[in-house]
């Protein structure tokens, strides 16, 4: 695993172990398998949760995902590891609320349902109607789905929920016998009523969750410009009117200053809708694998990449110039969950099968302050609208550099810098209650390697 240059990592969590906490003692439980989607909440105590899906599991008989919550103190002290969310299966990736819940998302065609957790546990988990279900579960099955993320805008009261199905272009002969969109992916977006609307004005952020238990949904209609790099959009009451195989596979999604934002997998695509506008823009991904998890923090997207069973994924940083990796990996377990935590100085990630990581800046600065000698591996800002054609080049070169695989020999651009190898030998990880300074401490100590990025590196595993 290599590690961005200004960033120490280390494992607070490994899949099939017990959680190592402050006090010395373990977790009752081990840490879940296959951890994705994850959200952090800050508590009133001034620590924070960092809660994390369980992508496992099998309808009907298999119930063995849920969610789970890692909670640490003022100081950044690790004190409880719980499970929160039970006898669900495939929960994928999901989203917060303004009310500080976490919306658990089942990526299973049959039976996906979307869940309201409570990340304090003090709540018991609920359905929600965001997709069209109703709360006694007896809503028709065309109302499940392969549900991905959810994402709340406060300006308008409205959620958005992506759907990673598979569509194709030939709507007319991809699913013959189904009579409408069902299973194919179109994005949700869930309008509550005004019954659900005067749950907001609740005092306690408990008695808010009625907000997404009555409403209505509709599906997103894209209307491409001859540009191919963006358009308009509208929202349609009837599923068959949407057209998701224009925007196939949907993942990753964040609301931020009034734009939605998500991935496609598919044809690997970025998408912002304007949502007061209706025009959006979409701009190719800087990378080969496919988009997943993303996070939005002051303009910057944070994305994850799925890259199925070959090594190389990464999250990477892309803003208005172009796209560096924080880090990427040499074997395979995509990156999922990331998310910021203390004033943005922790970053959050999962490596999907093996660990949860906790990443902090070397200089004790925030994600959210102005890095330093940033060498982009991809030139092009996310609004600048580039076509996969454009940096097919830089993309191939980055490819070759990270997965040992030959680059073309023609017009391939070369890599901003050499990727280092890993040290031969990896220190042991510092306590998993360590505050971001102690983690930080270690620069010197290991450096696991380092790549083009923001300022000496380190991973600890």
């Amino acid at each position: 695993m290599h590690l961005s240059n200004g960033l120490a990592a280390v494992a607070i969590g490994s899949s099939g172990e017990k959680v190592a906490l402050s006090d010395g003692t373990e977790s009752d439980i081990p840490y879940h398998e296959n951890c994705d989607g994850g959200a952090a909440f800050a508590t009133a105590d001034g620590g924070h949760i960092y809660v994390s899906n369980s992508e496992i599991g099998k309808y009907p008989d298999e119930l063995t995902g849920g969610v789970y919550a890692l909670t640490f103190d003022e100081e950044n002290k690790l004190k409880s590891y719980q499970q929160l969310l039970s006898s669900t299966a495939y929960n994928c990736h999901g989203g917060e609320t303004p009310w500080g819940t976490w919306i658990s998302c089942e990526e299973y065609r049959d039976y996906g349902r979307c869940w309201q957790v409570d990340p304090t546990g003090q709540k018991a988990p609920a359905r929600t109607a965001i997709t069209g279900q109703s709360m006694d579960g007896t809503s028709a099955e065309e109302h499940f789905g392969q549900w991905e993320a959810f994402a709340w805008d406060a300006d308008d009261n409205k959620g958005y929920i992506t759907n990673d199905d598979y569509p194709t272009k030939d709507v007319s002969s991809s699913f013959p016998d189904h009579v409408s969109h069902s299973y194919q992916g179109a994005i949700v977006r869930f309008s509550p009523d005004e019954t659900a609307l005067a749950c907001l004005s609740a005092e306690a952020d408990a008695d808010k969750w009625c907000a997404l238990e009555s409403g209505t949904v509709d599906y997103l209609k894209i209307t491409p410009s001859d540009s191919g790099t963006g358009g308009t959009f509208e929202w349609v009451a009837d599923k068959n009117d949407a057209n998701p195989e224009l925007y196939a596979g949907t993942e990753g999604a964040h609301v931020e200053d009034g734009v939605l934002t998500f991935s496609t997998i598919l044809e690997r695509y970025l998408i912002q809708l304007d949502l007061a506008a209706g025009t959006y823009t979409q701009s190719a991904v800087p990378f080969w694998s496919e988009p997943d998890n993303l996070r939005l923090l002051d303009g910057v997207v944070y994305l994850c990449t799925d890259n199925d069973d070959v090594p190389g994924d990464a999250v990477w940083r892309w803003d208005d110039v172009g796209a560096s990796r924080m880090f990427y990996e040499t074997d395979h377990s995509y990156p999922a969950g990331v998310d910021f935590a203390l004033d943005n100085k922790v970053m959050y990630v999962s490596m999907y099968g093996d660990a949860t990581y906790q990443i902090t800046r070397t200089d004790g600065l925030s994600f959210s302050d102005e890095p330093k000698d940033i060498k982009y591996e991809v030139d092009g800002g996310i609004a600048a609208g580039k076509t996969h054609e454009e940096i097919a080049g830089q993309v191939d070169a980055i490819k070759a550099a990270s997965t040992g695989e030959t680059a073309p020999a023609e017009e391939v651009a070369e890599p901003a810098e050499e990727v280092a190898e890993p040290a031969e030998e990896v220190a042991e990880p510092a306590t998993p209650a360590a505050a971001p300074e102690a983690a930080s401490g270690a620069a010197s100590n290991v450096a696991a390697g380092t790549l083009m990025g923001i300022i000496t590196g380190t991973l600890m595993l």
